[in-house]
């Protein structure tokens, strides 16, 4: 077993590298933190744009490599400078005995359910494409351990996060009233972690050493449906309401993304302004994921997806209460109702 030693966290001021470096530093490691723009304490590295600052020389024990863009819908290009080069980046910075550990996504299998293939045409987006390959070099380059988280929600303890996004975009846009309708199956099983989930499970790899298999973190057979994970985040979001003496909200209804694109969508785009198209356009990036039908091979379960999707809504209300408090309007475009 290794002992806390040197480690350097990329992407160390986002969703997941926050985590990352705060656990990591109360467990005894000495962390040096990085991120694209920097912060008060991190080092500011424009990985594969810039080579890496003399802070970050090292030697290092561990790497954990958390830097990513995860924006489902980047061009091709873009998405590979931003998700690929970085691996390439770190190769002055890994010596023969450093561990790295990367942070990629449960959904990099695409469509073939592995990471093989390097034609787009195989993933379901240029994010899950770009991470395959990212996959691809970090394995070949580093040996590095793969840990493929999927959703991902703030911390169980309080809901802390640096950043509202995924599944907070979705709750935004049922209390906005900018979808009305939630699209997806019902039964479709949506694998939903917490930051500190994935903490937990890179510094257990850090300490035990490197995985021949990838880790793909969710819950498993405890793993929620769509229809169930919609369900907790309303529960939470309506508890909320009434400490603060607003009338609870109803949960929108689901529609199939066959019964959107055929009828529901068609009749109301004439009716749309701009900025609800676009909304529709970035929401849209999700349907696959609410659609899935098998399972994503979980092999580090984590306990309670709907405690931790409850408690991270709630604190999305406390930071959001102009929006928490808000009711959907009615989805009006530029001529009238849709």
């Amino acid at each position: 077993m290794n002992r806390p030693g040197t480690m350097l966290v990329t992407g160390a001021t986002g969703v997941v590298g926050v985590e990352i470096v705060e656990r990591a530093r109360a467990a005894g490691w000495h962390v040096t933190a990085s991120s694209a723009r920097g912060a008060a304490d991190a080092v500011a590295w424009r990985m594969g744009e810039a080579p890496a600052p003399e802070q970050l020389a090292g030697p290092w024990d561990v790497i954990v490599h958390a830097a990513a863009r995860p924006r489902w819908n980047l061009p091709a290009q873009e998405a590979k400078d931003s998700n690929v080069a970085p691996v390439a980046a770190l190769e002055p910075l890994v010596g023969q005995a450093t561990h790295v550990i990367h942070v990629s996504t449960a959904y990099a299998t695409g469509l073939r359910g592995n990471t093989r293939s390097s034609d787009l045409a195989d993933y379901r987006n240029t994010y899950e494409w770009s991470k395959a390959e990212a996959e691809r070099e970090a394995t070949s380059r580093y040996g590095a351990t793969i840990v493929r988280p999927p959703l991902v929600v703030g911390r169980r303890s309080d809901g802390a996060v640096s950043r509202h996004t995924g599944l907070y975009s979705v709750m935004q846009s049922g209390v906005t009233g900018m979808l009305p309708v939630f699209i997806g199956e019902v039964d479709a099983p949506v694998e939903v972690v917490s930051t500190c989930d994935i903490a937990t499970c890179v510094l257990e790899i850090a300490e035990t050493g490197p995985r021949a298999e990838p880790v793909v973190l969710g819950a498993g057979e405890q793993v929620l449906p769509l229809k169930g994970v919609v369900d907790s985040m309303y529960l939470s979001l309506n508890r909320w309401r009434a400490s603060h003496g607003y009338e609870p909200l109803e949960t929108p209804g689901f529609v199939t993304p066959d019964q959107w694109d055929r009828f529901y969508l068609p009749f109301a785009k004439p009716h749309l302004t701009n900025r609800q198209l676009r909304q529709i356009d970035l929401l849209g990036e999700f349907i696959p994921y609410m659609s899935v039908g098998e399972p994503i091979g979980v092999n580090w379960q984590v306990d309670d997806p709907a405690g931790a999707i409850e408690t991270a809504i709630a604190a999305w209300a406390d930071r959001r209460p102009h929006l928490a408090k808000s009711s959907p309007r009615p989805w009006v475009g530029e001529e009238g109702a849709a």
